[in-house]
């Protein structure tokens, strides 16, 4: 199989027609309409939306050129992925291997830094650090032993998450951290968990399984739970999303007194 892509560009039709081909493989069932296309994206390989009778599948247009074999894999899991079913083995097996290479692993580092809009990457913030964060935590619990990767703040407020790491950037990836954290009433130890949470990623493996990336493991959990205060994280967590959602209601009332002001 080639490192990077190919000459030759996937259609949408046959994109479509290997989606079929691979529920046929798996032993999954697929809706009657199925829509397929490449778009560009940041970071993701594919999404999927399934409607009552509908699959509609995007799929990262750095794959284009793929070779079959590694679209068949993608197809494969897409398939698992979009039905909530798994053949008992591992499936997409060609993709995963394929979409590893330097090549391909270059092509969309590039496309994430060009397209991604998701983060400011400026360790300093208003209250917290991250660069010192990271020093901090990776001393104290990690004896030293990581390097520093690029380390951001969330662009907006996250209400689904508290950060994430990416190792689509080389050499070490990206980790960021969620804005509503950069405040005064948030606790020291609340982003020392939560980058400490994130740091796990740059030492514990995802697994594949049934064509899913699981990076969540019980190793990863069980190491996770080891963090001091990770007990009390959860109510911290609580409390920064009330007070964002109280300040959402203030804005918001503010702007209707302002609207009958006029």
């Amino acid at each position: 199989m080639e490192d990077g892509p190919g000459a030759d560009v996937a259609t949408a039709g046959e994109l479509e027609a290997m989606l079929r081909a691979a529920a046929r493989r798996v032993g999954c069932r697929l809706p009657p309409r199925v829509e397929a296309a490449f778009r560009p994206m940041a970071d993701a390989y594919f999404r999927t939306n399934v409607r009552p009778g509908a699959l509609r599948v995007v799929v990262n247009d750095a794959f284009e050129r793929a070779p079959r074999a590694a679209l068949e894999g993608l197809c494969e899991a897409v398939v698992v992925k979009s039905s909530g079913k798994g053949s008992g083995r591992e499936v997409g097996a060609a993709f995963w291997e394929w979409v590893e290479r330097p090549g391909v692993k270059e092509l969309m580092e590039g496309n994430y830094l060009a397209r991604q809009r998701s983060f400011v990457a400026v360790p300093r913030g208003a209250v917290y650090d991250l660069g010192e964060l990271f020093d901090e935590v990776n001393a104290e619990l990690f004896g030293g032993r990581l390097g520093r990767p690029l380390l951001a703040w969330s662009t907006r407020p996250l209400t689904h998450k508290w950060g994430y790491y990416s190792d689509l950037i080389r050499p070490r990836g990206v980790l960021v951290i969620n804005r509503l954290l950069d405040d005064a009433q948030v606790p020291r130890f609340v982003l020392r968990g939560t980058m400490y949470h994130e740091m796990l990623h740059m030492v514990h493996e995802p697994h594949r399984s049934n064509g899913r990336r699981v990076v969540h493991t019980r190793e990863f959990n069980e190491a996770d739970a080891r963090f001091p205060e990770h007990a009390l994280l959860r109510d911290e967590y609580r409390k920064v999303l009330r007070r964002y959602a109280r300040a959402l209601r203030a804005a918001r009332a503010l702007r209707r007194r302002l609207g009958r002001g006029r």
